[in-house]
């Protein structure tokens, strides 16, 4: 079997709902010939190309996340576009990340972690 990868994952969930890449491309105003790139691991989506993506494929939040997960992993990026947009439109949580790299200490998101765990917020 394949490796998950962006491309096999958007097909996967086109054909969950029974769309053909041209409907999905119409629907999500791109060219069909740049959504056949996508699925074919050619080229990577934007931002906005993802938000459309997911929400033309009815995606679920974890579902989602994985959309944002695997564009990262093909574009060799370090942070999914959704996680980087919410960081730097936050700047209390980037001055709380810079904290944690000048600690050089995990265990405090292992601790917030648990903190929200244990509140039932995730």
């Amino acid at each position: 079997m394949a490796k998950m990868n962006l491309g096999i994952f958007i097909i996967k969930k086109r054909k969950q709902i029974k769309m053909s890449s041209r409907q999905l491309a119409l629907a999500c105003k791109i060219t069909p010939p740049y959504l056949n790139d996508i699925e074919k691991n050619r080229r990577i989506p934007s931002f906005e190309v993802l938000s459309k993506l997911a929400k033309e494929l009815k995606l679920g939040e974890q579902d989602i996340y994985q959309l944002f997960d695997l564009a990262v992993d093909e574009s060799k990026g370090k942070v999914s576009y959704d996680i980087a947009e919410y960081i730097m439109d936050n700047d209390d949580l980037r001055q709380c990340i810079r904290y944690v790299i000048k600690m050089n200490d995990n265990a405090i998101w292992k601790d917030l972690l648990n903190q929200i765990n244990q509140e039932g917020q995730l």
